[in-house]
């Protein structure tokens, strides 16, 4: 059944006005939802498209990171283990849970719940948040009876995702600066500063110096066509996105990216150590070799990397063990499968799986940190040449102009 969004309007247990949009199947589930927050309707309605594709388009209201995950299902595995009921655990959660939106949601399981679903099927109404592999893991643990544990585990495994995610935007952070100061600092000497000293030079009877004549053809360039420029960045933009819609050329553009100077050995790690990761979470949770590969490769978002993850599961049903099934793949490094050989002979696959994760998750993160740590001293450099060929643009002439005169 399809989702819709609705709009509501309603005072809290304080009396203030709360409004907002929550995500349901039905009318009633958003009634049920607030209600069970002690909430007194006002008004409920479907939302209009055009409001809902405005408020997905901004993200306004509607952004859940890994990290409001990883607690959202730490809290809930802390209760249940507790002894409380689910549907209790949910509601507790619903007051409590600082995103709003995530608390709307939370709302709505708790509703499904209460009307006879499993926890797996409440969260197969909010893809967009509750993802595959996530909801695998909660429907074997649902099965095998050990809801609390395997979501206790489940959210060591968010937080150290949303760790390595912060640490890594953090480690972006200053050469990004840089390349934003960089280009302002170009866009302002070429549109304000330059076009005062040409004035300057036209008006002197003699050959301009090439670095002066080249920085005159970019500052015209800037100041008179920066909209064709403008367009041909944006082109450029679309055509590259509308392009990766065609697989042929999303699976050659994902394979260049596994062997790319550079990156390339940077971005197999990440994947195989998400790969580990994923396949690791659902073992430990409870969930077959096969299903657990075949919803690691949904999962992956590398297409060149998920059709080797596909070869892996084919081979697992032809009878394989997993490690003699990723021997025979390219992008699965030798470390990676004597790691899961020992896992496989001891029994304990899904604990190598979640190390081998961690090992490459350190690895990558210490590689990302030291290309960040050059990239600070090659951008100051590049503006630095920058504004000195600038400078030099622009005192050659004067110079010259200097010694006609002496």
């Amino acid at each position: 059944m399809s989702m819709l969004n609705y709009s509501f309007k309603a005072k809290n247990t304080e009396g203030t006005l709360v409004a907002g949009a929550m995500q349901a199947d039905r009318r009633e589930h958003v009634i049920t939802a607030l209600k069970n927050k002690g909430y007194y309707l006002l008004s409920v309605e479907p939302e209009s498209k055009l409001v809902g594709v405005l408020r997905r388009g901004s993200g306004l209201g509607s952004r859940v990171t890994v990290r409001d995950k990883a607690v959202f299902v730490h809290q809930l595995a802390t209760l249940l283990n507790a002894g409380i009921r689910l549907s209790g655990a949910l509601k507790t959660l619903s007051k409590q849970t600082r995103n709003k939106y995530l608390a709307s949601v939370v709302s709505q399981l708790q509703a499904d719940i209460e009307q006879s679903s499993s926890l797996s099927q409440a969260m197969a109404r909010h893809p967009n948040i509750f993802g595959n592999v996530l909801r695998a893991v909660v429907e074997a643990s649902e099965e095998s009876g050990s809801l609390g544990e395997t979501l206790f585990v489940l959210s060591k495994q968010l937080k150290a995702r949303a760790s390595l995610n912060a640490r890594m935007r953090a480690a972006l952070t200053y050469p990004i600066f840089l390349l934003v100061v960089s280009a302002i600092v170009v866009v302002i000497l070429t549109s304000f500063v330059i076009p005062k000293f040409v004035e300057l030079f036209i008006n002197v009877n003699q050959v301009l110096p090439w670095p002066t004549r080249i920085l005159i053809a970019l500052s015209h360039g800037t100041r008179d066509y920066w909209w064709v420029w403008l367009a041909g960045l944006l082109l450029a933009g679309c055509t590259f996105l509308m392009a990766l819609r065609d697989k042929r050329i999303r699976l050659l553009v994902d394979g260049w990216l596994l062997k790319a100077p550079v990156i390339g050995a940077l971005n197999t790690k990440l994947q195989v150590a998400r790969f580990a990761r994923t396949l690791g979470s659902l073992l430990n949770g409870g969930v077959r070799i096969v299903a657990a590969v075949q919803t690691t490769r949904g999962a992956t978002a590398n297409r060149a990397f998920a059709a080797e993850i596909a070869a892996v599961e084919e081979a697992i049903v032809k009878g394989a063990t997993l490690t003699n099934a990723i021997g025979s793949q390219k992008h699965f490094t030798e470390v990676s499968a004597n790691l899961i050989a020992v896992g496989e002979n001891s029994g304990m696959l899904p604990e190598m799986l979640l190390e081998l994760a961690e090992m490459y998750d350190l690895e990558c993160e210490s590689a990302i940190t030291s290309v960040t740590n050059m990239l600070g001293p090659v951008m100051i450099v590049l503006l630095g040449l920058i504004v000195g060929f600038v400078v030099l643009a622009v005192l050659l002439p004067i110079f010259e102009t200097s010694t006609m005169v002496g």
